[in-house]
């Protein structure tokens, strides 16, 4: 009897220690799985969870700033803000297309060919050009008759006029001589109109510009001169206006002023005296011609 209980006993001490030992081991593997996650967690998920957070945090800062931009836009670019600025463009084209007919109104001066007489046509332009080339050579002889008579002197070289010789021109080497004839004329007719130049030192024409911007191309190309004269002190005002006023479009870069031991006389020019108050300067213009491109 008493070895029937002792066996019994001895059979459920072993389950009892299988059952706790199995529950041990699962409670072992669970507490490793447990600790396995909290691994993972603090080491990938945590750190992917704290940028994640930050990258959504960064959208939303940026997300409130463009709507109230997207706010602001729908209330600016309505309809009155789109009328506006469309009168702005038109008002600004306007006033481009004005600029533009100035410098093309300007540049004919430019782009004039000599004309004569013809008894039954009227002033005709000359198409031949031999023609031409007779007329430049008559049309400088007067300008330089004209500064004679008007006690102007010249410099050497002072008028670079085009020197053809016995060669016939052909229209393509005519038209720069042309135009730069015109802007010699101009300066010329400035001198004679009493603008107290005593003499004419040079004109000379440059290869390139102090101020020109060339992105202007498209609109314009320029001729540079500069322009070296003796003028009465007093008459340095009106010169400037004359040069300005004139039809070719001129554009004055830079002025340089030197005095001399000139005055001015109406019958000579002395030095040294006192008694005379209108010295004679020496006077440097660097300028430029507005070519404009139709």
């Amino acid at each position: 009897m008493n070895i029937g209980k002792e066996m019994n006993f001895s059979k459920l001490r072993k389950d009892l220690t299988g059952f706790f030992t199995g529950m041990r081991g699962f409670w072992i593997s669970i507490g490793a799985v447990f600790l396995i996650m909290l691994i993972l967690l603090f080491v990938f998920i945590f750190p992917l969870s704290n940028k994640y957070a930050k990258t959504y945090k960064d959208l939303d800062d940026l997300t409130i700033p463009l709507e109230n931009y997207a706010l602001k836009v729908k209330n600016i670019y309505n309809d009155k803000w789109i009328t506006s600025k469309k009168l702005e463009t038109d008002l600004y084209e306007k006033e481009l297309e004005k600029c533009k007919s100035f410098l093309k109104e300007k540049d004919n001066s430019l782009e004039t060919v000599f004309v004569i007489d013809d008894p039954t046509k009227g002033p005709v332009r000359i198409e031949d050009e031999a023609l031409w080339k007779n007329e430049y050579v008559k049309r400088v002889s007067g300008l330089l008759t004209k500064l004679k008579a008007n006690n102007i002197t010249l410099g050497e070289g002072a008028l670079p006029f085009h020197n053809w010789g016995s060669d016939i021109p052909t229209w393509d080497a005519i038209s720069p001589v042309q135009k730069k004839f015109w802007i010699l004329e101009a300066l010329v007719n400035v001198a004679l109109n009493n603008a107290g130049i005593t003499k004419l030192e040079k004109i000379a024409f440059r290869e390139s510009s102090f101020t020109y911007n060339p992105s202007l191309v498209k609109l314009y190309t320029v001729i540079p001169i500069t322009i070296q004269v003796e003028l009465q002190a007093d008459r340095i005002k009106f010169l400037l206006h004359e040069i300005l006023k004139s039809d070719i479009p001129f554009v004055i870069e830079g002025i340089n002023i030197m005095s001399t031991d000139k005055t001015f006389s109406s019958s000579s020019l002395i030095k040294n005296d006192d008694s005379m108050s209108n010295p004679i300067i020496n006077v440097t213009l660097d300028i430029y011609i507005i070519d404009y491109i139709a």
